[in-house]
């Protein structure tokens, strides 16, 4: 929302900002209210905002502010919160007057100057893209995309009727999103197709924006800043959910493989991008990467004849239990991960498979020796501070596994399972 400037000459107005945090300014000057355990007064005032053309009916205020207090008097304490607001607006700053009105079973904000609200805002430029076409549809649509910055009001983001607020609100905003994206790629309007994702995918991570940010940044023929996009997404999604990035941003992934085109150099430009840090154990990568290295090894494996092993890597808890919370859990594969690093050769790869899961290939390793290199792993886990959990593992040859028909009749992969447990 732009900044307004306050001049004298100027009709005083109360600006309600709620997306991204709560704040407040009237006549230029910030609206604060005093430090306080009890926040109902400002949850009446943000309802009273919200419902600000009709009123919010009495009976959905108690049940809204007090439907989980068992045994209050919800009408008492809806006439003292009433009264602490109006003192608190008049001691944070406003003039003194009546702001809250009781009638007919419906109560509603009411004061001299007007207020303008960003959510209020987004609403309506919504309800009249609606009811418009052609330019002023998407006229509304970029004020709506523009006054959405964030969730609706974080500090309350536990109460239920922000909970659904906050549903409702977001849903409105995809989906202007989407038609506002459609709109610009029509239009050719890469850059601002650009912004309008890049911020989508800064709100809702987990929501594949991404996807549409690399599209337009390969419209752009910015082939390498949409690797990177597709780097950090992937990074992301194994990290913080344990998923490996779906079909769809693989498939970008090789379209963007096809585009990118090094300028001429030499191999030291080459050695220089080949160039890691130093590390004497196995090499992590991230998902797509381990699949293509996958087929390249099974292939050089046919030829040379050396084996070459899978092992799917598993941590829980006691007894094969799954690890529920998801805190410790990301502590613990952060953990497993340098184990690994560390206990396997430098000639080994593995990349994160689930959340609770690592997939490691074994180069030149016979079937017999894949229990000694998870004995290994598990020695060192054991002794690794801070390390909880069981591990255990499975493997299979990854020539057999790409090549079904070389497979023995009813083979399967071997189980096995530490019966010890870091606790």
């Amino acid at each position: 929302m732009e900044e307004q400037i306050y001049s004298p000459g100027m009709q005083e107005i109360l600006s309600v900002n709620m997306f991204s945090g709560f704040s407040m300014t009237y006549a230029g000057k910030k609206i604060a209210f005093s430090r306080s355990s009890n926040m109902k007064f400002i949850q009446l005032l943000l309802l009273l905002f919200l419902h600000a053309d009709q009123g919010i009916s009495k009976k959905e205020l108690i049940d809204t502010l007090y439907s989980w207090n068992a045994g209050v008097n919800p009408n008492k304490n809806l006439n003292n919160v009433i009264y602490r607001l109006k003192k608190q607006l008049v001691l944070a700053g406003l003039p003194e007057e009546e702001y809250v009105v009781l009638e007919s079973g419906m109560c509603r904000w009411s004061s001299s100057f007007p207020v303008e609200t960003d959510a209020v805002r987004f609403t309506e430029c919504i309800s009249m893209a609606k009811e418009s076409a052609g330019a002023g549809r998407i006229g509304f649509l970029r004020t709506a995309e523009r006054l959405y910055t964030g969730e609706l009001l974080p500090e309350f983001s536990t109460e239920l009727w922000v909970i659904e607020r906050n549903l409702q609100l977001k849903g409105m905003y995809q989906q202007a999103v989407v038609e506002l994206g459609e709109y610009l790629r029509q239009a050719g309007e890469y850059q601002e197709e650009l912004r309008l994702y890049r911020k989508a995918g800064k709100l809702y991570p987990f929501d594949k924006w991404q996807i549409q940010e690399i599209d337009c940044l390969m419209l752009l023929k910015e082939y390498k800043e949409a690797y990177d996009v597709y780097r950090n997404t992937a990074k992301l999604y194994c990290e913080e959910l344990g998923v490996p990035p779906g079909p769809e941003m693989v498939s970008r992934l090789r379209r963007i493989e096809s585009q990118i085109k090094n300028p001429v150099g030499n191999f030291e430009d080459l050695k220089e991008n080949f160039r890691e840090q130093k590390n004497t154990g196995a090499y992590y990568c991230l998902y797509p990467s381990f699949l293509d290295s996958c087929q390249l090894l099974a292939r050089v494996a046919e030829r040379s004849g050396r084996s070459i092993f899978l092992m799917l890597l598993n941590l829980t808890e006691r007894m094969g239990k799954e690890i529920t919370d998801s805190e410790k859990l990301e502590t613990q594969m952060e953990i497993l991960k340098e184990v690994i690093r560390s206990s396997f050769r430098r000639g080994d790869l593995f990349t994160t498979y689930s959340k609770s899961q690592y997939m490691i290939i074994l180069v030149g390793t016979e079937k017999e020796n894949c229990n000694k290199a998870f004995t290994r792993c598990l020695d060192r886990w054991k002794q690794t501070e801070g390390a909880k959990g069981e591990l255990s593992y499975s493997v299979e040859s990854l020539v057999k596994m790409l090549n079904p028909e070389l497979s023995q009749e009813g083979e399967t992969p071997d189980w096995k399972r530490d019966s010890g447990i870091n606790r």
